[in-house]
């Protein structure tokens, strides 16, 4: 059996990225920069459609501007995960209807109607079905909240997406211990198996609330690990950035662990399967350096072109 193995980051366009030198001087413009990166690794996350709607337009940019077999993993907008969004954040015509309020304020999912949210997520999905039916979609990620608890509605969201999204290659990360309690882990990651999606394997932090480095695998097309890093005292730290609770860089030990897993299980998978190993520890360059010590790691890296990944098959 094959089982192709794509390593990339969670942000091509991160500011502190852009000022650590990952990026040559010739790579001054959006799209240069995303052809470098490209020419570095297999596959990126789209952050910024966490934040705000992408139009279809991107979408078209992002494919013309890279290889054929670079793949985009896209996150979704934040109220279809139940974390709330800034007003300014959201479309025209959606601001219309909710009328005047201030730029910064904060709405959640519950302030939509069914109607808007229905419609908000149908322009959501559009630029991901074209990507999806480009064959350049990795996965299409529904990351939660920490205080998203494990309950029998909790539970029954995932059907809900499956529904919404039809068959695209789903992922879910949830983020809070509960998931995994004695009796809720297998009602939990059977549910994901019975709508073939993805569970998504993490590595972060020990602390009270995390949720364990276990690897499942629950879904038929592929599966993802995201690397947040292990700096506890940035997430124990309510009144931490984003930055400080992500600002890590992995050690080659640190690696070694789930190098030994990428290569048993890739052993095991089917040859439809690919297996996305992301590094989120999105500081300067950390994620890409950590990125790219993985796939030495692995040995996929061109023996020729120090940074460039090729297939690795099992």
């Amino acid at each position: 059996m094959a089982s192709e193995i794509c390593i990339g980051i969670c942000s091509w366009t991160d500011k502190t990225l852009l000022k650590s030198g990952f990026y040559p001087a010739a790579a001054s413009t959006p799209a240069a920069r995303l052809a470098y990166y490209a020419s570095r690794f297999r596959v990126v996350e789209v952050d910024s459609t966490y934040y705000s709607i992408a139009d279809s337009l991107s979408a078209f940019r992002w494919i013309g501007g890279t290889p054929h077999n670079f793949l985009f993993g896209v996150k979704s907008f934040s109220l279809f995960t139940f974390h709330s969004t800034k007003f300014a954040s959201l479309p025209r015509w959606l601001r219309a209807e909710l009328g005047s309020r201030a730029p910064d304020e904060p709405l959640r999912r519950e302030d939509l109607s069914h109607e808007q949210r229905v419609r908000l997520f149908e322009e959501f999905i559009k630029p991901v079905e074209i990507l999806r039916s480009s064959g350049r979609l990795a996965y299409l990620l529904f990351q939660f909240p920490p205080g998203w608890r494990f309950s029998r509605n909790s539970v029954a969201y995932f059907r809900t997406l499956r529904d919404i999204s039809g068959s695209l290659p789903i992922a879910v990360e949830v983020r809070n211990n509960t998931w995994f309690e004695s009796g809720n882990r297998e009602k939990f990651l059977g549910a994901l198996a019975d709508q073939n999606i993805a569970y998504v394997a993490v590595d972060e932090p020990a602390i009270g609330w995390t949720v364990p480095p276990e690897w499942p695998i629950t879904a038929q097309w592929g599966t993802v690990v995201r690397f947040h890093g292990r700096n506890a005292a940035g997430w124990k730290n309510p009144r931490s950035s984003v930055h400080e609770r992500f600002d890590y860089e992995y050690a080659r030990a640190e690696l070694e662990e789930w190098a030994a897993k990428t290569k048993n299980l890739a052993e095991g998978t089917g040859e439809s399967q690919k297996m996305f190993l992301m590094f989120n520890n999105c500081v300067s360059d950390k994620a890409a350096r950590s990125a790219a010590l993985m796939a030495r790691m692995l040995e996929m890296e061109s023996p020729n072109e120090p940074g460039l990944q090729r297939t690795l098959d099992i």
